[in-house]
């Protein structure tokens, strides 16, 4: 417990340190009409937020793979093939230049599994930064850091008890004035846990395509393709509760989705995910946001 606080203590060190590094080193001012559509791919744009996001997934068939929804040995007490979950999260993000913010997300989560007790509470808070390595008119290309703090109780199901550290590379990309691309790639890096812990590497691609491209309403359908695949770590095979390997787990989701924005600093997305292999984190998922810029 000592040793994960030490580890959990030190990752949000490097975090400041580092992103107080980054904004005295960095320069330079990004365009001030750059837009982002995506809704479950992160945002390479720094700028300031306030985000409120509700999910609704069902299917979670390996809950404590790699533990990176919830723990392994010390989760919940009995295995489980089918677990459906809601998250409801606000997010904060300060951009103190148009290239460089820090942000926090604080999650609520509520479980529903099939043998376990359903739970709800606090899950595992998040904080970080965004730094625009490369900020034009029409790209970004952008280094985040995201620490995530074990807040959550993961022998509800809650959280993973353990500290994660996640960099990623974030771009985007505007092909015309009415297409625009984003991607990401991001490494979830458990810092402790157990044998289950494992990481876990994210990558996707988003399109979206202005159809009214408006300076005050703009409506933007877009579809994105989102993966993960398990470096290490081990998860149990359903029921009966036998251990297993992750390595080599990939996911594979297909995402749709249409942004509106309503004004100048308010917009908002629906979105519908599906998976499409075998294993899944969700086989289905629903996302509603609301977001506010300042």
């Amino acid at each position: 417990m000592y040793q994960m606080i030490r580890q959990q203590l030190r990752a949000l060190r490097f975090t400041v340190a580092l992103g107080m590094l980054l904004l005295a080193t960095s320069a330079g001012r990004a365009q001030s009409g750059a837009e982002s559509s995506v809704g479950y791919i992160d945002s390479a744009i720094p700028r300031s937020q306030f985000r409120l996001r509700y999910d609704t997934s069902y299917g979670n068939n390996r809950p404590d793979r790699a533990e990176f929804f919830w723990p392994g040995p010390s989760g919940p007490p009995f295995g489980e093939s089918n677990v459906d979950f809601q998250d409801v999260s606000t997010y904060l993000e300060w951009a103190a230049s148009p290239r460089f913010s820090v942000f926090v997300e604080l999650p609520v989560r509520f479980v529903n599994p099939d043998v376990n007790p359903n739970a709800g509470g606090l899950s595992d808070l998040n904080a970080g930064f965004k730094w625009a390595m490369v900020a034009e008119e029409h790209r970004y290309f952008t280094l985040q850091l995201k620490a995530f703090a074990p807040t959550g109780n993961g022998g509800e199901g809650l959280g993973t008890n353990h500290a994660t550290l996640e960099p990623g590379l974030l771009f985007n990309q505007r092909l015309t004035d009415r297409i625009l691309l984003e991607g990401e790639l991001r490494d979830w890096i458990p810092l402790g846990g157990s044998n289950f812990a494992g990481n876990v590497l994210r990558y996707g691609l988003g399109i979206s395509y202005d159809i009214r491209p408006a300076p005050v309403w703009r409506v933007s359908p877009v579809v994105e393709f989102v993966g993960w695949t398990t470096l290490s770590g081990m998860t149990t095979n359903g029921l009966p509760d036998i251990p297993i390997s992750a390595v080599g787990d990939t996911i594979f989701n297909v995402k749709g989705g249409v942004r509106v924005n309503c004004g100048e600093h308010s917009d908002f997305y629906v979105g519908y995910g599906r998976a499409l292999t075998g294993d899944v984190w969700y086989k289905d998922t629903v996302r509603l946001e609301y977001r506010f810029s300042f």
